[in-house]
C-alpha cells in the first residue's frame, strides 16, 4: 500500500512560509502484514490485558470522560487558525491526529487492552516489546486504562535487525480516572532503514496523573504525537523525551497539553542532539481552556547542534482562554561552548570525545528515569554503537 496522510497539525495555524503548521507522512510500497501487538512479556499481578477489542468496547471505555468533555466545552471561539475540527471525530485526541485513526481501521489493527482494577497499585512494570526483522512492516495499537486510584507502568521498546528496512507505526491511548496514575515509558532504537511512527493520546481525570518518557534514538524518519487531556481539577501531565538524530534522520513531533480542569499542571521537557544533516522539527504547545483557573504549564527545550548542516524548526506555542494561569516556554538551541571545550582539552579530551560525551550524557538524563537498569544499559550501549 501507500501511505499519504497529514499529521502533527498545530493547534493553531501560523504562517505558512514556517512549514510548521502539519507533517505529511508520504511512503510508497508499504505491505503492512502485522496489525497485532506482541504479547506482554508477562502481566503482573492486578493487571488485566484483552485483545482484539472492538471499537464499540474502545468507545465504551472513554464514554464517560468525553461526555464530560463535551460539557466543558463553552461558546467562546478558539484561537485564530483553530485545527480543532480536523480531529473532531477521534475519539481520544491524539497528538498526530485523526489520519492515524483512519490507518489503524482501515488495516483493521488490533486493539490491545491493558486495565488495573479500582485501587490496585502494581509496580511491577508490564513490558511489551516490538522486534522487526528486515523488510517487516507492522501497525500496533493498545489502550491503557488506570481505574480510580490504581497505579500501572507500562514499558515499550521498539528494536530491530541492524541495518534492517522496514515501518512500524503505533498508536497508545490512556485513560486515567479519578486518582490513577499511568506511566508511559516508550524506547525507539530501530535501525536507519525503518520509517516510524508514535501516536499517544491521554485523559486524565481529577487528581489523576500520567507520565510520559520517550527516547527517540533511531529510525530514519520518524513522526511522534503527544496529546493530553487535563480533564478533571488537580489532574497532572509530566514529559520527559530525548531525541538523537544523525545522518540524515527526521524527527517531526507534536505535543499538546490540552488543561480544561482547574489548578491542573503540565510540565514538558525535551533534550535532544542534532548531527550532520538531520532535520527536527518540534511543535509544543500549552492550551488553557476556559475553566482552567489556577493551572501551570511549563515546557522547554533543549537542543544542541553539533553540525553547521542541521536544520531545527522549533515552535513552543501558548494559547490562552482563562485568566488566572501561569504559563511558561523556553528553548535553548545552540552549540557546544567554547568554554567547554576549552575545559574538556584542557583535561585531554579532544574535541571528537567531549561531543560524544555530551551527547551521551544528555540522552542518559533521560533513560535514567527508566525504572529498568537493564533498558538503559541497552540504550548506552546503542548510543555508542551508532557512534
Amino acid at each position: 500500500m501507500d501511505l499519504k496522510m497529514k499529521v502533527n497539525h498545530l493547534p493553531a495555524l501560523t504562517y505558512r512560509f514556517l512549514k510548521s503548521n502539519d507533517s505529511e507522512i508520504d511512503e510508497k510500497d508499504l505491505y503492512i502484514k502485522s496489525t497485532r501487538t506482541p504479547e506482554p512479556e508477562k502481566i503482573p499481578a492486578g493487571v488485566i490485558v484483552r485483545e482484539s477489542i472492538s471499537e464499540e468496547d474502545v468507545r465504551g471505555i472513554f464514554a464517560k470522560a468525553k461526555a464530560k468533555i463535551e460539557s466543558k466545552k463553552t461558546d467562546i471561539p478558539g484561537p485564530n487558525g483553530d485545527t480543532a475540527p480536523l480531529n473532531d471525530s477521534q475519539i481520544v485526541r491524539t497528538g498526530m491526529g485523526v489520519e492515524i485513526d483512519k490507518l489503524m481501521a482501515e488495516m483493521d489493527a488490533e486493539v490491545m487492552l491493558i486495565t488495573t482494577e479500582e485501587g490496585s497499585k502494581v509496580t511491577e512494570p508490564v513490558y511489551i516489546d516490538f522486534v522487526l526483522k528486515d523488510g517487516e512492516c507492522a501497525l500496533g495499537s493498545q489502550i491503557v486504562y488506570a481505574k480510580k486510584d490504581s497505579e500501572i507502568t507500562v514499558i515499550m521498546e521498539y528494536d530491530s535487525e541492524p541495518e534492517a528496512k522496514g515501518f512500524l507505526g503505533i498508536q497508545t491511548r490512556l485513560l486515567a480516572e479519578e486518582g490513577a496514575k499511568i506511566n508511559l515509558i516508550k524506547v525507539q532504537m530501530l535501525s536507519e532503514g525503518f520509517v516510524h511512527f508514535d501516536d499517544i493520546g491521554s485523559i486524565c481525570d481529577d487528581k489523576a496523573y500520567v507520565h510520559t518518557i520517550n527516547m527517540q534514538l533511531g529510525a530514519g524518519k520518524t513522526w511522534g504525537g503527544n496529546r493530553t487531556t487535563l480533564l478533571g481539577d488537580a489532574s497532572t501531565f509530566d514529559n520527559h523525551t530525548g531525541y538523537l538524530c544523525r545522518n540524515k534522520q527526521s524527527y517531526d513531533m507534536n505535543y499538546v497539553a490540552d488543561q480544561m480542569g482547574k489548578k491542573t499542571v503540565s510540565n514538558m521537557i525535551f533534550r535532544g542532539v542534532l548531527l550532520d544533516e538531520a532535520v527536527k522539527t518540534f511543535r509544543g504547545t500549552l492550551d488553557f481552556k476556559s475553566g482552567s483557573a489556577g493551572s501551570v504549564g511549563d515546557e522547554q527545550e533543549d537542543t544542541l547542534l553539533l553540525s553547521p548542516d542541521v536544520i531545527n524548526r522549533t515552535m513552543p506555542v501558548i494559547l490562552c482562554g482563562e485568566e488566572d494561569v501561569d504559563g511558561r516556554h523556553g528553548a535553548s538551541i545552540g552549540q557546544l561552548g567554547d568554554d567547554i571545550l576549552f575545559y574538556m582539552e584542557s583535561r585531554g579530551i579532544d574535541e571528537e570525545a567531549a561531543k560524544k560525551l555530551m551527547i551521551r550524557a544528555r540522552m542518559e538524563s533521560i533513560a535514567r528515569m527508566i525504572p529498568d537498569e537493564a533498558i538503559i544499559v541497552r540504550i548506552q550501549q546503542f548510543i555508542r554503537t551508532i557512534l
